[in-house]
């Protein structure tokens, strides 16, 4: 579906900053921070909604308070003497896409050729997930611990 091309303001930066502060404030809360009615807040959404600029509502889950207690950043590259039938992505994607506990991944270029964010319920996945990503090249695993983990 093409997407209307727009041009956003000010108001409509400060708009999009409340929305990924909390995407569940009601037009009215968000009006109330931006200095714009309940009505003029609804139709700058919608018009960027419509324009591809907000492309949807998530929501975040914190892994730690369901039992995930490893948080990983994966950074991987496809072995360059593999022989592959199709396109590397295509082998790779599916199982990124597959699995739970990958959050989201990025697809970069450099010396590496993917980096993928994930977290796990225990090291012994980890190591499965990891295993399954050696079968296709370089894997570097680096565990993310936030500051807010600390301060417990």
């Amino acid at each position: 579906m093409p997407q209307k091309k727009i041009e956003i303001d000010d108001t409509d930066l400060n708009i999009l900053a409340e929305l990924e502060k909390d995407a569940r404030k009601t037009y009215q809360e968000i009006g109330m921070t931006v200095g714009m009615t309940r009505p003029a807040v609804r139709e700058r959404i919608l018009r960027m909604e419509d324009a591809g600029i907000i492309d949807g509502y998530h929501a975040s889950i914190n892994g730690s308070a369901i039992g995930k207690v490893l948080h990983v950043m994966v950074s991987f590259k496809f072995n360059s003497d593999l022989e592959y039938h199709e396109k590397p992505n295509d082998i790779l994607i599916p199982i990124l896409n597959k699995s739970p506990d990958v959050k989201r991944y990025w697809d970069i270029y450099g010396d590496l050729d993917f980096l993928i964010e994930a977290e796990f319920y225990s090291k012994n996945d980890l190591d499965a997930f990891v295993e399954e990503l050696r079968n296709l090249g370089f894997v570097r695993t680096h565990i993310i611990i936030t500051y807010e983990e600390l301060k417990h």
